[in-house]
């Protein structure tokens, strides 16, 4: 079977991880894949908003079926104009029109983020969680030096989002950094895409606490393993995601984590990691966090983290790439002509 997906899986986020370890996992089963717009294949996977609708209404009209994957909308807090998120949202539902199949990544994505640009009527769809690559994503392997061995090292990383939501999670870090400064053992790492002013603001709070910061490259991904393995705790700052790969990545790494209860966190780690309060709970505005929570949860964590390692991992069971991407797999066999 040929399996044409939206684009290649070059670049930062969610959506391109996910390219990468599916297309893995069909190559490794003996399919074809060809990344971006081509109409010489089977059944087409399209992944969020990387196609563009022209694209899909071609793929269309050759009688190609095809698998829309959705996980993410665009939220008011993204962006100042209220417009421009509704029209970014409208074009991802006609987008999402072209599809014979539909597949959600969490509950919260259909039932909470789908289901609020909908008016309460989503389309049919299934809804299978995320795996990841789990020959690169174990528990054992290569780690990132550390400058000084005897430090625990928290690491917050991600594709952090548009200017205005990384502005308020670098807010957010900043604030709970402050809170460790008497602690010298502990030392923070900031990875991951966002913008130079983020960068800036974070070296201008002159913390010595903050020891690694780079937000201006995305982290190659085969490097993204070694640095979970070398983390004692990952700090997950994003909210109201709809089935976060950096979760995923770190139950397979068994690497200990403290997040906020938003978005698919809860469904995904279970009582596996302790989550901080966020109000509102609406995913109409940028939630407050209790940093005195979440402070207190690192903490917490970390003075227990060979067991929360252990509980942590114990999820592997439930994210397997047999159980996840054997399901959408099976579902672009029955698309694909017989």
């Amino acid at each position: 079977m040929k399996i044409g997906f939206s684009a290649n899986y070059n670049g930062p986020g969610g959506a391109r991880s996910w390219i990468n370890t599916f297309s893995y996992y069909c190559k490794n089963k003996g399919h074809d894949i060809v990344y971006g717009f081509n109409l010489d294949v089977d059944v087409f996977c399209s992944i969020a908003n990387l196609s563009t609708i022209e694209e899909l209404r071609k793929i269309k009209e050759q009688g190609i079926k095809i698998l829309q994957r959705l996980g993410a909308i665009y939220l008011y807090y993204d962006h100042p104009s209220k417009d421009f998120v509704n029209k970014k949202n409208d074009h991802l539902k006609e987008l999402t029109s072209y599809a014979d199949s539909i597949v959600y990544q969490s509950n919260f994505s259909k039932n909470v983020l789908f289901r609020s640009i909908y008016d309460g009527n989503e389309p049919d769809g299934e809804i299978i969680y995320n795996s990841t690559n789990t020959s690169i994503f174990k528990r054992n392997g290569y780690k990132v030096a550390k400058y000084q061995n005897n430090h625990l090292i928290i690491l917050a990383i991600a594709h952090w989002g548009t200017p205005h939501t990384s502005a308020k999670l670098m807010e957010v870090f900043l604030n709970v950094v402050k809170r460790f400064k008497e602690i010298d053992e502990v030392e923070f790492w900031l990875l991951g895409k966002a913008t130079s002013q983020d960068e800036a603001c974070i070296k201008n709070a002159n913390l010595s606490n903050i020891t690694v910061v780079d937000l201006n490259n995305p982290i190659d991904y085969n490097l993204m393993p070694c640095f979970l393995r070398t983390a004692d705790l990952v700090l997950h700052l994003k909210v109201n995601e709809g089935c976060s790969n950096l979760v995923i990545e770190c139950i397979h790494t068994a690497t200990p984590l403290v997040g906020l209860n938003t978005g698919s966190l809860p469904e995904l780690v279970g009582d596996a990691a302790l989550l901080a309060e966020c109000t509102p709970t609406s995913i109409e505005e940028f939630p407050t966090v209790n940093i005195d929570q979440l402070v207190n949860s690192m903490i917490h964590t970390l003075s227990n983290r060979d067991y929360y390692k252990d509980k942590i991992y114990d999820r592997t069971k439930l994210f397997t790439q047999e159980e996840h991407y054997g399901k959408y797999l099976k579902k672009l066999k029955e698309l694909a002509p017989h």
